[in-house]
């Protein structure tokens, strides 16, 4: 007996030893992620706080790993180099280890406007930032987006000045806006939104909360057999057929669950998911309710025998088949 409970006792331990080994391997295959210094010929804006929201957002995504300043500023004074000194002619100078992608850019654009609305003023707060994303193994720049934002951050009576005391501190809320955009487009660009499992009423994503948002509405779409460019070989891209219309029910911290709303074709574990901004969501939403609406005129006009039933029914199967189109 005391053998065997040995025996339990040794394998107990072994196991607990490969699990403590194979545990740190788990989510290494992250690609490593830095924010070089960004760049701004604006005085009073320091270009920190964009830094840092885009900083935020990356570790928000869960898809990364983020190389903390103080270790980027370690390996930058190993090599003898500055920030600047790593992107030369818009390309990584070879031979830097360490990181995957690296995150730079310029601040373009830090405005606070006066506008007149009848019979108030309001004060528009404006910001621009254009970014690069390279791939530091490659020199490959991955990613170039420029990203413009605004939002009214004060009001005041018709002759007063909205701006007077608002600092480029109220800027903190756009500059979060835009480090999303960033690392939303980096994220589509490398690793997009993908269906990880598939149900019978709803699928459930690759990307959680931080990421992806309750209520959001995404197009779903599958691909098809990639086309290359003759002469080079290069990957041109591939045919994408929209098959689905879904919307993000909850999230979680590592993944999203999404409901159903529109399908016309198999959903598959892979299919991309992409995301709208705001002028194609409400373009949909409009879309969806009038689907919801004809369909439910349909199902009465049926239900009492209405010979305007057929009618109805494919005015309903028009408004929805469109969406999908």
């Amino acid at each position: 007996m005391r053998d065997s409970r040995s025996n339990k006792s040794l394998l107990l331990i072994l196991m607990c030893a490969v699990l403590s080994i194979a545990a740190p391997a788990y989510g290494q295959n992250k690609p490593i992620v830095a924010v070089s210094s960004i760049e701004t010929s604006f005085t009073n804006y320091d270009t920190k706080n964009i830094q840092t929201a885009i900083e935020t957002a990356i570790v928000q995504s869960g898809k990364y790993t983020l190389m903390e300043r103080s270790r980027l500023d370690e390996l930058l004074k190993e090599q003898g180099k500055s920030a600047g000194g790593l992107i030369q002619d818009g390309g990584a100078i070879g031979g830097f280890s360490g990181i995957d992608y690296l995150i730079y850019g310029s601040v373009t654009n830090v405005g606070l406007n006066a506008e007149n609305l009848l019979l108030l003023t309001q004060c528009k707060a404006s910001f621009a930032i254009d970014i690069r994303v390279t791939d530091m193994q490659t020199g490959e720049i991955r990613l170039t987006k420029n990203v413009n934002a605004e939002d009214n951050v004060a009001t005041a009576g018709a002759e007063q000045n909205p701006c007077d005391g608002v600092t480029f501190a109220s800027l903190s809320s756009l500059a979060d806006s835009a480090a999303r955009e960033i690392v939303e487009a980096l994220s589509q660009a490398l690793f997009p939104v993908k269906i990880a499992r598939v149900s019978s009423d709803e699928i459930y994503l690759n990307y959680g909360e931080g990421f992806l948002n309750k209520d959001e509405l995404l197009k779903i779409t599958a691909m098809g057999d990639g086309f290359v460019d003759p002469d080079t070989g290069e990957v041109l891209g591939a045919e994408e057929t929209l098959v689905a219309i879904v919307q993000v029910e909850s999230t979680r911290p590592k993944y999203s669950v999404a409901s159903i709303i529109l399908q016309n074709g198999d959903l598959n574990v892979g299919d991309v998911a992409n995301r709208l901004d705001k002028s194609d969501t409400k373009k949909l939403k409009k879309s969806i309710t009038k689907c919801n609406q004809n369909t439910t005129k349909a199902r009465k006009a049926c239900d009492k025998g209405s010979k305007s039933c057929d009618k109805y029914t494919r005015t309903a199967e028009n408004s929805c088949e469109s969406i999908l189109e």
